[in-house]
């Protein structure tokens, strides 16, 4: 049982099914009349290369999550490296093989995802902003590869599965910045260029700011424009996005470990609620 379940958390499980859900969300915000096998073929693949990038990440990030996150799985030995990298190499061939039974547009996607992962992890996560940027572009690209499973054309026609994903491109791009101000001790350890490494604390979490106030203006739209009801209005201005922007806030003027990791986790709780404004809109 201890396997399973450290493989769970070396995949970070949660985070690989809201993959799977973000790719539904697209679907649904795509289709005129219910399609369900493209969706769900669609939506594992996100789960594997999901899975995949999660455990290369920790492959190579094993020395400075002593520091970072003592807790994981290959610090602590709960599972071997070379298992985590045979695993992270099935996963992403699993996922190919499910692409390809879609279409080949999700078969670009997913292989693009795969490219843009191991580079994140091998380069551009010691970049600053870079390696947030590309995180935050492979989110939204869950939200896009439901469209393409279902229709290439209606997945770029608004309303459409275009809107959750620039939302969370923006969203994720907060989260990551916060995540990096988290574990900034062990990436000047690990000589990783990340933005607060490079500006501070202080001014990263003025950039994250800025670009929460940005996701709102953008929340406003779909409701100004009538494309979503009162129900999504409800949900992410006021259930979300004001009380996440008064704690960013908060954090900006007191970011203690501690606040920092409760503002993370305040930041996915958030995303998941948006998932649902979705649903509902």
């Amino acid at each position: 049982m201890r396997p399973i379940l450290d493989v769970l958390r070396l995949i970070r499980v949660i985070n690989c099914l809201l993959a799977m859900v973000g790719v539904w969300i697209g679907a649904h915000l795509t289709w005129l009349i219910p399609v369900y096998y493209g969706p769900f073929v669609a939506s594992l693949a996100a789960f594997c290369v999901c899975a995949a990038g999660n455990v290369i990440n920790d492959v190579v990030d094993v020395e400075i999550d002593r520091t970072n996150h003592p807790t994981r799985v290959l610090v602590r030995q709960g599972l071997t490296i070379g298992f985590a990298l045979r695993l992270a190499i099935a996963l992403n061939l699993l996922a190919l093989i499910l692409a390809l039974a879609v279409n080949w547009e999700v078969t670009v996607v997913v292989a693009t995802a795969i490219a843009l992962l191991l580079l994140y992890n091998l380069r551009l996560k010691k970049m600053a902003l870079l390696g947030n940027v590309t995180v935050s572009l492979l989110a939204a690209l869950t939200f896009m590869t439901g469209g393409w499973a279902v229709d290439s054309v209606l997945a770029v026609t608004l309303p459409g599965p275009l809107i959750p994903a620039v939302f969370a491109f923006f969203f994720h791009l907060v989260r990551e910045i916060v995540k990096d101000v988290q574990d900034i001790e062990g990436d000047r350890r690990a000589n990783y260029r990340s933005l607060p490494v490079r500006l501070g604390a202080s001014r990263s979490l003025m950039i994250s700011i800025g670009l929460f106030v940005v996701l709102i203006i953008l929340t406003i739209v779909p409701v100004l424009t009538g494309w979503y009801g009162r129900l999504y209005e409800v949900i992410t201005l006021y259930i979300v996005s004001l009380p996440l922007l008064a704690f960013l806030i908060f954090l900006w003027g007191n970011p203690s470990p501690r606040m920092l990791s409760i503002g993370s986790l305040a930041l996915k709780a958030g995303m998941a609620l948006g998932l649902i404004a979705f649903l509902a809109a």
